[in-house]
């Protein structure tokens, strides 16, 4: 004996909430996917500024340690000093080809990083540079603007990492700090410490990364300082002693001495002078010199007793 079999199925409501169950699902789904999407395009895009932040510090680096002085006579090795502009000369990392330098000898190069605010909130570092053929530097811009675009000043200009929030809310964070502390004028500078704030969603919980270093710059001229004593001794005879002077990159000086504006034969660092009258007056001076000829001066009146 058979029975017949129910062929029931589904019933339009049945399949109407199992479908709204199942997009309900993938709508979830998706939405949890596009985050997951969202967040690792995010990760990337920062972990991609980070990159270019380190790449740019490490490129200034290299460049500050195999930096020229911009003369012989000159000193110290940077030629402007600002906390979001600094300009150098360096030797140019790419070998020219024959004819290319000229009286450029040194195949020096003039290179300028600058911090463009226009947008406190997405600044952006900039590097400029300049090449030239002649013996000496064409004159440094005068302009402030970053970057300058004016033709007749900076040959290329290029956009290194953006995103960058040194100055996002009015904030005055400096992109350089320059040492040692106290250092007013740029021949004073032996260390650059650049520092790069960056933040791909300002304001926003996952906060802002930060990158700095500090470089210590080589090839550097320096001026010495000059300073002596006058002693006196038995027979009006006056002892003169350079050995306080100092070259601050421990190079060796050379030494001229002068008595009464009158130059001296000797160019040793100590000296007696013959016998001096009783009662005169002696105005001894001193000149040091480096090997990259600069000299410091100093002066002192002695009377003999």
């Amino acid at each position: 004996m058979s029975f017949a079999r129910a062929h029931d199925g589904f019933t339009a409501v049945e399949l109407l909430v199992a479908m709204t169950l199942g997009v309900g699902l993938f709508i979830a789904t998706l939405t949890v996917l596009d985050a997951f999407q969202r967040d690792n395009r995010f990760n990337v895009l920062r972990n991609e500024t980070q990159d270019n932040a380190r790449i740019a510090i490490d490129r200034l680096a290299r460049e500050l340690r195999n930096v020229s002085a911009p003369s012989v006579k000159e000193a110290g090795a940077l030629e402007q000093a600002k906390r979001y502009s600094l300009t150098f000369q360096t030797i140019n990392s790419t070998p020219a080809r024959k004819g290319e330098i000229e009286g450029n000898v040194t195949n020096a190069m003039r290179v300028r990083y600058c911090l463009n605010d226009t947008n406190p909130s997405e600044e952006v570092l900039w590097r400029e540079t300049m090449h030239w053929k002649t013996e000496l530097p064409p004159a440094l811009p005068t302009s402030n603007a970053c970057p300058d675009l004016n033709v007749f000043d900076w040959e290329h200009a290029e956009e290194l990492v953006t995103h960058i929030t040194n100055r996002i809310g009015g904030q005055t964070r400096p992109l350089f700090v320059y040492g040692p502390d106290g250092a007013s004028l740029t021949s004073q500078i032996t260390s650059v410490e650049p520092t790069v704030y960056t933040d791909l969603d300002p304001g926003g919980q996952r906060g802002e990364r930060q990158i700095t270093t500090t470089i210590y710059m080589r090839n550097q001229n320096r001026a010495p300082a000059a300073a002596f004593t006058a002693t006196e001794l038995g027979k009006h005879h006056v002892y003169l002693n350079a050995s306080e002077s100092a070259d601050p990159n421990g190079l060796a000086l050379s030494y001229q001495w002068w008595d009464n504006g009158s130059l001296l034969s000797t160019t040793s660092q100590q000296y007696e002078t013959p016998e001096l009258t009783e009662g005169s007056a002696h105005t001894f001076k001193l000149e040091v010199k480096n090997p990259g000829g600069l000299s410091s001066v100093a002066e002192q009146v002695f009377v003999v007793k």
